[in-house]
């Protein structure tokens, strides 16, 4: 049976609701931990949420509409210092994301790059970062305490003699009991780690020889045998001849504390190395947008191809000379112009403003059917809602995505729209029966069109789900509440 995950409370500051959504998505898919996310999209929001309650990380955009740039990390900062924050930027931003973490964020993250592994990994670090940074001061706390308080470990040497009186703290230190360790320091230098002892020895004669103050870290092995770092500082007396007589000094353990600033080494040592690698990101992240921009060309070019096969073969032939020739490129130029200008029209109907979205489905489907060759039946009862001009329109595009999607990808021959009113819901549902797609698809970086569809639908408080099968078609089922679809909008 597997181990509970670990619930972590996280804040997310950021105004782009695409971003926003992204980030989510990214979180839901993170396997170590359960998130649980709150989102707000300015910077006064994010002070508020942190004085009323606890979250475990912050991802936090530099760019909100109430704050820009390094003072709105530093507002934050102010307001919860010690809440780990990690800054959310962009390529052109990075600088910024670098002076944060100087100011005291715990790491800083390109928003293109994130995805629920390097996310998860990020929080885990911002997380670790400062529970060691809090370890270190606490550390540092501690020292003084014991320094202010006398709770050091005191020691009081005789050069020439080597007796050494050593206090109960002392004694504690070292894991013994306050009569358990002789009075020698020969006794106590035996327990020094063998790399340090020349060290310790040689700082001690020069502090002796009057060269040099005494103050040293070394290692210790205590009664139990455990090794422990001591910090160790003293000062010798000396006669009228100059010899030493006496020297007094005290002990603290600051193992916790050298521990802590190890782990903040090697924290600096990665943060070096990522901005070392900063460059390398960059050329990774131009090599990306090319292949992108490379297929989105390629699928651009391969649709004008069959565009100008249909037009060629609706052409009448002509004369095999180059000045016929000539005539009928320019007839099939001006043939794909006005294609694409009756496409364009296609995407912005002015029927929707004039008539309503009834008529502006039902020219939309006539259209479709009559394209494409594919079956569609509707089930359309929009006369029946009062939509707004906001929703109209996004129900508009929503169905004209669903209808785009089911010809590029689905294969099919029967689609099913659906715009009903159900309670205090409406409802929209594109169902189509080609060859579906897996169970787990979901809006995201390689769905642009079902991400529109989605954010249309949260902009009017509703849902959009989606219920698929490899071989059994793909629906898209989108629930919107009636007050907001039917909401007055003053002129």
């Amino acid at each position: 049976m597997n181990a509970p995950l670990e619930d972590l409370c996280v804040l997310l500051v950021e105004d782009s609701p695409t971003d926003a959504l992204l980030i989510r998505e990214a979180l839901a898919d993170v396997m170590e931990f359960a998130p649980s996310v709150v989102h707000t999209p300015e910077l006064s929001g994010a002070i508020s949420c942190l004085h009323a309650g606890h979250f475990d990380v912050v991802l936090l955009d530099l760019g909100l509409p109430d704050s820009q740039g390094l003072d709105t990390f530093r507002a934050l900062h102010l307001h919860k210092p010690d809440a780990p924050v990690l800054v959310l930027t962009g390529l052109d931003d990075m600088s910024s994301g670098l002076l944060a973490i100087q100011d005291g964020a715990q790491d800083y993250l390109l928003k293109r790059e994130i995805n629920p592994m390097l996310l998860s990994r990020a929080i885990r670090y911002a997380i670790e970062r400062q529970r060691v940074s809090a370890v270190l001061a606490a550390s540092e706390e501690r020292f003084q305490l014991a320094v202010n308080g006398a709770a050091a470990g005191l020691w009081d040497w005789d050069p020439r003699s080597n007796a050494v009186y050593f206090s109960p703290h002392f004694c504690e230190i070292l894991g013994y009991a306050e009569h358990e360790l002789p009075n020698d320091i020969k006794v106590y230098r035996y327990g020094i780690h063998p790399d340090d002892i020349d060290r310790v020895l040689a700082r001690l004669d020069a502090h002796l020889a009057r060269q040099c103050d005494y103050n040293v870290e070394y290692r210790v092995r205590t009664k139990s045998g455990e090794l422990r770092w001591i910090q160790s500082r003293g000062q010798a007396l000396w006669n009228s001849e100059g010899e030493p007589y006496r020297m007094v000094g005290w002990i603290v353990d600051v193992t916790d504390r050298r521990r802590a600033e190890e782990a903040l080494l090697e924290s600096r040592e990665e943060l070096k190395r990522l901005s070392a690698n900063i460059q390398c990101v960059r050329e990774e992240e131009k090599a990306r947008i090319a292949r992108e921009l490379h297929d989105d060309l390629g699928q651009q070019l391969t649709a004008l191809k069959l565009e100008m096969g249909s037009l060629e073969q609706r052409l009448p032939p002509t004369e095999a000379t180059p000045s016929g020739e000539i005539a009928r490129l320019n007839t099939l130029i001006d043939q794909i112009v006005a294609s694409v200008r009756r496409i364009a029209s296609d995407l912005r109907p002015r029927m929707l403003d004039d008539l309503g979205l009834a008529p502006a489905v039902d020219w939309l489907i006539e259209e479709f059917a009559a394209r494409y060759d594919i079956q569609v039946k509707t089930r359309i009862e929009a006369g029946e809602i009062a939509f707004n001009r906001e929703s109209a329109t996004a129900v508009f595009r929503m169905i004209q995505e669903a209808l785009t999607n089911v010809v590029r990808h689905s294969n099919a021959t029967e689609v099913r729209i659906d715009i009903l009113r159900c309670a205090t819901e409406c409802i929209v549902s594109v169902v189509d029966n080609g060859c579906g797609a897996a169970n787990e698809v979901r809006p995201g970086l390689k769905s642009f069109g079902l991400l529109g569809m989605r954010e249309r639908a949260e902009r009017l408080g509703g849902t959009l789900h989606i219920k698929t099968a490899p071989g059994r078609g793909f629906a898209v089922n989108i629930v919107m509440p009636l007050a907001i679809v039917e909401a007055y909008e003053p002129g």
